[in-house]
């Protein structure tokens, strides 16, 4: 009678483990965001970035004959890490608000007088073409920045928002969300209560229950993540963005190292429950 109930317990508590799992690296990858002033942007991230707005500097250079070195030496890792900042205040107050932040701003009255003084633009003289030609460069070089730190329309994400603003409220489902991996632990716990009850006079012989359900559950996470390696989601990201592929990488990661270190620990879990059971067998 006890096997027949405990069986089951141990499918449910491998499930819920899996559910804690699963919430609680969701929750690793939104909680950076959650903070006052958003996710810190890593150096790194910042340099990658700076590569890419370079390389998108000479493809306008090429296209609208202007000198790309001194708009590369003008655009540094400050910039990037001052846009970054609004990027990352802007992202906050989405998931904390369920709006868009204040759109990004960067003032190019520097960038229009170093385009003045570029050779290349004013060798004809005619500044009424060069004026509009230096607007516009100006606002390619703009554009071209937004769309390294922010690799999406910021219109169509508020308009989206917005929509979803009206039927459902999106800082509560992520604050609810956030509270789901320690709802799921806590039932972990009172499962594996339940389990241990059954056997409440040699508790021992509960560890096999437990052990299989952290191994099952670590076996589901680790199947979960080899599925998503195998669904070619990066190399879609990298075909549509390479600005969003630098960011994306960053949370992938990071998401990775969490599924990586749970599954290692319940491992170590099944392995240790199931050990002393067999020792606790041979002992009687």
């Amino acid at each position: 009678m006890k096997k027949i109930i405990a069986i089951p317990l141990c499918f449910l508590l491998a499930a819920v483990l899996v559910l804690f799992c699963v919430s609680l690296i969701g929750t690793v990858v939104i909680s950076p965001a959650m903070k006052k002033d958003g996710a810190e942007v890593s150096e790194s991230v910042n340099r990658e970035e700076l590569e890419l707005v370079r390389e998108r500097i000479d493809t306008l250079a090429g296209l609208y004959g202007f000198n790309a070195e001194p708009v590369k030496e003008f655009i540094n890792e400050e910039t990037l890490r001052s846009l970054n900042w609004q990027v990352s205040r802007w992202w906050s107050s989405v998931m904390q608000n369920g709006k868009a932040g204040d759109d990004l701003s960067w003032d190019t009255s520097d960038l229009r007088e170093l385009l003045y003084e570029d050779t290349l633009l004013t060798a004809d003289g005619n500044w009424s073409a060069i004026e509009n030609k230096i607007i516009t460069i100006t606002q390619e070089v703009r554009e071209s920045l937004f769309r390294v730190v922010l690799p999406m329309r910021q219109s169509l994400i508020r308009l989206g928002l917005k929509k979803v603003g009206e039927r459902i409220d999106l800082s509560n489902v992520i604050n609810f969300f956030m509270g789901v991996p320690w709802a799921a632990l806590a039932l972990c716990a009172l499962l594996a209560g339940l389990i241990a009850l059954l056997e409440s006079r040699n508790i021992v012989k509960a560890l096999p229950y437990i052990g299989s359900a952290l191994g099952g559950a670590a076996l589901v996470l680790a199947a979960l993540t080899v599925l998503y390696l195998s669904a070619g989601i990066m190399p879609m990201i990298r075909e549509a963005s390479q600005s969003l592929t630098i960011q994306y990488r960053t949370v992938e990661t990071r998401a990775l190292i969490t599924a990586a270190v749970l599954a290692v620990l319940m491992t170590t879990g099944c392995c240790l429950c199931l050990r002393r059971r067999r020792k606790d067998g041979r002992n009687v």
